[in-house]
């Protein structure tokens, strides 16, 4: 399961950092500074179901992915489906259990977050994550951070006790 989760973190390290020059921690205050207003911005928008400030912060590239729901989208498709949902959804809230930046470099970090995640939708109608996730990949593009990779998902069972050694999951499996 961790190796599912290491190979997307070493595609986004990769596609950030041509060259690796380690970075100071002033460069990286000053990163993660930057980066608290674009989040903040971005769970604004998510929030408000706010279409427009959402795509101010998404770069419309080829490079461009993200993982919802089970799905993967590359720019046009996340359009695609934000026109479908948008029009459905009031608003959304987040509260915050946990939450990571990480610099890569200069012009890159990586943000996750865990919390809860309530959806509102117009009909009325509400859904409420426990324990939602997301990991979103930002790069400076002329000047601005921009929304590049991001991977959304939250807490279900697993289909094997984790506390469990190899040999007693072979023995309940007889």
């Amino acid at each position: 399961m961790k190796l599912r989760f290491l190979i997307p973190l070493l595609v986004l390290i990769a596609g950030c950092n041509t060259v690796n020059n380690p970075i100071t921690d002033e460069q990286k205050l000053i990163v993660k500074g930057e980066a608290v207003e674009v989040v903040n911005g971005m769970i604004q928008a998510m929030a408000e179901n706010n279409l427009d400030l959402f795509l101010e912060l998404v770069d419309n590239s080829p490079d461009f992915s993200m993982s919802v729901a089970g799905e993967v989208y590359d720019y046009n498709g996340i359009i695609e489906m934000i026109n479908q949902v948008e029009p459905l959804v009031e608003r959304q809230t987040f509260e915050t259990k946990f939450e990571q930046y990480v610099v890569v470099d200069m012009n890159c970090f990586i943000y996750l977050w865990k919390g809860k995640n309530g959806v509102y939708m117009k009909s009325g109608e509400s859904t409420v994550y426990e324990n939602y996730v997301f990991t979103y990949a930002f790069r400076k593009v002329d000047d601005n951070w921009k929304l590049f990779m991001g991977h959304e998902s939250f807490e279900s069972e697993l289909p094997f006790d984790l506390d469990m050694e190899a040999d007693e999951y072979d023995e309940d499996q007889d």
